[in-house]
């Protein structure tokens, strides 16, 4: 089966004198998808999106939205995006409406549509009983939902959220993901910058991370945790505190971490890495409490990358 390229980008570079904010990036992203963009700051992350959307130009490199080339038809593909920046883009003296409403007016909507769309939206986002309230008296969740559902009114194909959920209480973080996992459902396709490891991780069918404007990795979550197997750790409690340099001995150990009679060890091979400890605990006569083995999370993946990489300059 073809899948559709909806974003495509090509050694895209961005200078700015003489440092290179983003230095030669290329990936594509398929209808439906919901890619994730992870990087620490100052990676090229925020200027990759920008220039994916038009903002800035790359000083050399290709870009194409639905088939368009960007920036030569950025006034064509405004018409089929939708952008969500990481602090809401509300007016906060005027209603939820009101913000609905300016928002439709600029990109020339009908007042009906404006209307219709502005009432289902705000309904999916479960602020349609506050959109008659100035935007001043809603919380920082509402303001984002009102924010989501602005992005919205033009009814993009293609989206680029830009830490959607940054500084949410972990309900409006969950609602939050929940719609943008309905938004892929229904076609559209998404670009998701977010510091949030667990969310790429639930949320995004592949990531890319970047450093140094430089693309470190690209693969489905699942993939790259498993191509860092050293970073799958043990996890156990003890009584009693065992010492470090004892568990630092033991064989298949890499890096260790200790915290009273809690400890964490990072291995290759968990499971000799688990009998070592309990035998070291039966040694001490400590009883052991609990035990347990964890794979790479996405975190300890993108951790490990952005050292490696790092290292190599």
């Amino acid at each position: 089966m073809c899948l559709e390229q909806v974003i495509f980008a090509e050694d895209i570079v961005k200078r700015y004198g003489d440092v290179s904010a983003v230095d030669g990036i290329s990936f594509s992203v398929q209808r439906g998808e919901i890619f994730g963009l992870l990087g620490p700051n100052g990676a090229g992350k925020t200027t990759t999106v920008r220039m994916l959307t038009g903002v800035i130009s790359p000083s050399s490199g290709s870009i194409s939205i639905l088939g368009l080339d960007m920036p030569a038809s950025a006034n064509e593909i405004r018409k089929h995006i939708g952008v969500l920046p990481e602090t809401a883009n509300v007016y906060v003296d005027l209603t939820g409406q009101q913000n609905m409403a300016l928002f439709g007016n600029l990109y020339g909507l009908k007042k009906d549509a404006i209307t219709e769309r502005s009432a289902q939206l705000l309904r999916k986002m479960n602020i349609l009983e506050a959109s008659n309230r100035l935007a001043k008296t809603y919380s920082k969740g509402m303001k984002q939902r009102l924010s989501l559902s602005m992005t919205l009114m033009t009814d993009g194909e293609v989206l680029f959220l830009d830490e959607p959920t940054s500084g949410l209480d972990a309900e409006s973080a969950r609602e939050i993901r929940g719609v943008i996992s309905e938004m892929a459902d229904e076609g559209r396709t998404i670009l998701l910058t977010t510091h949030n490891m667990q969310e790429a991780q639930d949320l995004c069918s592949r990531v890319a991370v970047i450093n140094r404007g430089k693309i470190a990795a690209i693969d489905t979550p699942v993939n790259l945790r498993r191509t860092f197997e050293e970073r799958q750790s043990v996890v156990m409690q003890f009584a009693q505190p065992i010492p470090k340099e004892r568990i630092q001995a033991l064989a298949g150990v890499g890096e260790v971490f200790v915290t009273g009679p809690n400890v964490r060890c990072y291995t290759s091979d968990p499971g000799m890495v688990l009998t070592g400890l309990v035998e070291l605990a039966e040694e001490l006569g400590i009883k052991v409490i609990s035990g347990s083995t964890e794979t790479a999370s996405l975190e300890d993946v993108f951790l490990e990358l952005i050292r490696s990489k790092g290292e190599r300059r």
